[in-house]
């Protein structure tokens, strides 16, 4: 090769180099906004678990408990109990004040000093791990992996008085969330080996809602009750899913509409929702961040317009687990780390 076709040769080189770093720079995404109002707290740690007990706040995680500031969010201590809470779990208080933790091993309650002063386990309550629990006027609802526990006082010491199962009236045995909606029981199944959904427990006995009846995805991840006659509903897994409004009608249930990522939801999976004091909807998502409503009734304008944060914004995680709100700020419990938000 002479001198002239090496110098040519080098020419286009260049031209082409500097071509593709143009190309590069030009169809670069821009980066992300950062939020100066969030703070990543307990980086890493899966958090599954969050509750507000008036003074501090409790976190569960697969370490343990850790109860916080209220305001900072800083680790005040960890309680000691051999406790560990992954994938689902929930943190509850009953009307006698003890605080109840759902966990991979059972059920505990801790009295007002921190100490555990009840496990219960397998077989006094379905085996398998407690992935939520409801706070009734009488008593406690456990949903584990293998159905549901009632937990009343009697003769002064919590008992185990009611078991529901697919055998008494289940859709399913495992119970991923249990709401209430008005006088009735919601009880939404998860890992489904037959229709899934939702159970409905009445004065009337057992109805249902599934994917027959309009429900994306069989897997029940949330449930929000907007009022006694309208729900919103949260199903999917993985890349599957959506967000249901139920509608009660003639005293029965139906699906009203469905709303997934084609509308505006930032991911198919909906992993949890969350009203917050002055009405702004939470929406979040398996692995795609949350969009944030200023209500529910934006719900009925698509697309959405809501604003989308993600962990490039600056959340912890892009999978936001479990919210709580405080007068100061919220915390979103993700799979790896906490999030306090600035109000």
């Amino acid at each position: 090769m002479n001198k002239k076709s090496i110098l040519i040769f080098m020419t286009v080189l260049i031209l082409l180099t500097v071509l593709g770093i143009a190309y590069r720079v030009i169809t670069k995404e821009p980066e992300a906004e950062k939020f100066d109002h969030l703070h990543t707290l307990l980086p890493g740690m899966e958090i599954s678990a969050l509750f507000d007990d008036g003074e501090n706040i409790w976190a569960g995680t697969g370490d343990g408990i850790y109860l916080l500031d209220r305001d900072t969010g800083d680790t005040v201590r960890k309680l000691d109990a051999d406790i560990h809470m992954i994938y689902s779990a929930m943190i509850t208080r009953s009307y006698d004040g003890l605080v109840w933790v759902g966990h991979e091993d059972g059920l505990s309650a801790f009295d007002s000093s921190f100490k555990e002063v009840m496990r219960i386990t397998a077989p006094a309550i379905p085996e398998g791990r407690v992935n939520t629990l409801l706070a009734v006027d009488n008593g406690l609802w456990a949903g584990s992996q293998n159905g549901a526990a009632h937990l009343c006082i009697k003769d002064d010491t919590w008992t185990v008085d009611e078991i529901l199962t697919k055998d008494t009236g289940l859709a399913e045995d495992v119970v991923q969330v249990i709401e209430r909606v008005g006088d009735e029981l919601w009880f939404g199944a998860y890992l489904s080996q037959d229709k899934g959904g939702i159970s409905i427990l009445s004065e009337d006995g057992w109805t249902y809602l599934n994917t027959e009846d309009g429900i994306p995805h069989s897997y029940i991840n949330a449930i929000l009750p907007l009022s006694d006659d309208e729900v919103l509903i949260g199903s999917g897994q993985m890349m599957y899913g959506g967000l249901s409004l139920a509608e009660k009608l003639d005293g029965k249930w139906r699906i009203k509409n469905n709303l997934d990522q084609n509308d505006g939801i930032p991911g198919m999976k909906i992993r949890t929702l969350f009203l917050d004091s002055a009405g702004r909807l939470f929406i979040t998502t398996e692995t795609d961040g949350l969009i944030l409503l200023s209500s529910p009734d934006e719900l009925n304008t698509t697309p959405l317009n809501g604003t989308v944060i993600k962990q490039d914004n600056g959340l912890a995680d892009n999978e936001i687990k479990c919210i709580i709100e405080c007068e100061n700020c919220y915390f979103l419990g993700g799979k790896y780390g906490l999030t306090r938000w600035d109000k």
